[in-house]
């Protein structure tokens, strides 16, 4: 596969965002901002500890052979060890809190098949893909959801989720919105949300709420992991719920479809300008409910390599060069 862009930007000291490929995957690494003060890890802040971490394995793994809901497992138990060194010595016990988490979303390309993973709240748009998608594992707790992975509507892309996650984020800001509209001033009606957010982070990796990255590795049992048919020419886009403001509150954009047309055509940097300045005409988040006055940004568009063959059990390429 090969990669147009892999860019992250932010405002902050300290990017809690990540993003990076390799000759046959991509990845987007989402920290959860701190909603409570925390320690440093290694010089960082957690958030942008984790996301740093996962990154660098990321690059480095050597994952032929495994599953990527194996890579995932494999990944959390690095961070796991990762953390006790860096101090937090209850990591990966029932008596760990305030553990770094984070987003993610994984591809890998394997001859014909495209491999997906997702953990959190980093959507995956495909392009020109086949049906029906094959789930990467019969074990998995999470929806494989196997039945949307065609092309939508009108041979437009199709967008990949985490089911644990969809609709959270605009039903939460919907209450914000109802509370702003009742006449509340923001800081009331976002004291609220940041009450809710705190229940709803205390309760992550549990049963009783979602599963995301860090020091559990059941997580990875609720990743929806899938993998996909690759015939003809391809390509996949991930993005960071930051980039995703493009699309939805600011709707700056059309769409995850136009969104990956414009990153495809090399508008991301101006993509990103423009969300900067929509940010910064609502720095009280009155007009765009949304969790951050400003959030990282961060996005991957890759070409997968053609298949010249895609019932192929070898994943034949259609040529001898790369797209």
């Amino acid at each position: 596969m090969r990669t147009t862009v892999a860019k992250s930007w932010s405002f902050k000291a300290h990017n809690e965002d990540t993003c990076g490929s390799r000759a046959d995957g991509a990845w987007v690494i989402d920290g959860a901002s701190a909603l409570e003060p925390g320690p440093l890890l290694d010089g960082l802040p957690g958030p942008a500890w984790v996301s740093t971490l996962a990154g660098a394995y990321l690059s480095e793994v050597d994952w032929d052979g495994q599953a990527l809901r194996d890579v995932l497992v494999d990944l959390i138990e690095h961070l796991i060890e990762r953390g006790r060194r860096a101090g937090l010595v209850d990591a990966g016990t029932a008596r760990s809190s305030g553990f770094p988490t984070a987003a993610i979303s994984l591809v890998r390309q394997r001859g014909a098949l495209l491999d997906v993973c997702l953990l959190g709240d980093a959507p995956v748009v495909l392009n020109s893909f086949a049906t029906p998608a094959i789930p990467a594992t019969t074990a998995s707790t999470a929806s494989s959801d196997v039945s949307d992975v065609s092309d939508g509507p009108g041979g437009q892309p199709t967008v990949l989720t985490d089911p644990q996650y969809d609709d959270v984020e605009r039903e939460l800001l919907g209450r914000v919105r109802a509370s702003l509209d009742r006449g509340d001033d923001p800081a009331t009606a976002y004291g609220r949300l940041h009450e809710t957010l705190l229940d709803h982070r205390r309760r992550r990796n549990t049963d009783a709420g979602s599963w995301i990255l860090g020091d559990v590795p059941a997580a990875a049992s609720h990743a929806r992991c899938l993998s996909v048919p690759l015939t003809g020419d391809a390509e996949v886009l991930l993005c960071s719920d930051g980039f995703g403001r493009l699309v939805e509150p600011f709707g700056l954009v059309d769409g995850y479809g136009t969104l990956l047309a414009a990153v495809r055509d090399g508008a991301a940097g101006e993509l990103v300008e423009r969300l900067r300045a929509a940010e910064a005409a609502d720095p009280d988040r009155v007009h765009h409910p949304r969790f951050g006055a400003s959030d990282d940004a961060s996005v991957v568009h890759a070409i997968l390599d053609p298949i010249l063959d895609p019932g192929a059990a070898d994943g034949s390429r259609s040529r001898s060069r790369r797209l």
